[in-house]
């Protein structure tokens, strides 16, 4: 075992026990499984460094859900959407400790509804009759924002003419370029990137909402998670730190993070359990 002192914010804090083998780093699907991997990782060796403390990532396989390990004690902290985050809030207390910083600076982020770049499609309104790709069920970006986007338009889910969920916004950018499907949600910034390259469309953008971040299992002890959150705000992935991370500009946190509160998410909480998406 390893005893750590750090001095934070003119702070020192007591002594943080370590754990026998590492503080375990679980994430959300994002982009292609090996993007994902190198990214966390690299936040996680970043993380070693910072904290002095061990830490290692916890791949979810398929058939498994990041929110059972995180309540189940598989998984210490979790690079999440803010779905997940909520019901496994819900589920047993899991706590957000920072959220990201997006390419302005600013900790929200937009849901986008794209089409292909040739479709003759320029509405919402539009898209009713016809085939619609989600990103995974549990997606913030993917699902529930553009869910309320669609119903302020007057659309529900039987409107469509087919619809699918899936695994990453990866899968659902392929959909969507391929032809296979008329539009798909995605995360704004991947979005924007397929728009610059013509290979989409953007239909419309979301009102911002705050962003996703890193959640705290409930038994992690309360040292832990302070020593951790100070250390990811003064991550500096534009510049002291860009080096340590694997290309850092495509996560949905390019700027860092910044401290995060539960009560910053009642209004997806709301939108969320209006839509079936939270435990009754």
């Amino acid at each position: 075992m390893r005893l750590q002192q750090q001095l934070l914010s003119d702070e020192v804090y007591a002594p943080v026990q370590t754990m026998d083998v590492c503080w375990r780093l679980g994430f959300d699907r994002r982009l292609e499984p090996k993007e994902d991997v190198r990214q966390v990782a690299s936040l996680a060796r970043w993380l070693e460094q910072a904290t002095g403390l061990p830490w290692c990532i916890q791949i979810t396989l398929p058939g498994e859900a990041l929110i059972d390990q995180l309540c189940n004690g598989e998984v210490d902290f979790a690079v999440m959407g803010m779905v997940s985050y909520l019901q496994a809030h819900h589920r047993c207390g899991a706590q957000i400790i920072v959220r990201g910083l997006n390419s302005a600076g600013e900790d929200v982020y937009r849901a986008a509804i794209v089409v292909p770049v040739h479709s003759s499609i320029t509405t919402l309104a539009d898209l009713r009759g016809r085939s619609f790709a989600f990103g995974a069920p549990n997606s913030t970006q993917g699902h529930l924002i553009p869910r309320l986007m669609l119903q302020e338009a007057g659309l529900t889910l039987n409107d469509f003419r087919l619809y699918t969920f899936n695994e990453s916004h990866a899968a659902t950018a392929k959909a969507v370029t391929s032809g296979r499907f008329d539009a798909g949600a995605l995360q704004d910034t991947l979005a924007i990137k397929l728009a610059e390259r013509k290979l989409v469309r953007i239909l419309a953008f979301s009102e911002p909402y705050p962003s996703s971040g890193i959640v705290a299992a409930p038994d992690v002890p309360t040292q832990t998670i302070m020593l951790t959150q100070e250390a990811l705000v003064r991550l500096d992935p534009q510049d002291a730190d860009a080096q340590a991370l694997y290309h850092w500009e495509r996560s949905e946190m390019p700027h860092g993070f910044v401290k995060a509160h539960d009560a910053d998410y009642q209004p997806l909480r709301e939108l969320a359990a209006a839509i079936g998406l939270l435990e009754p």
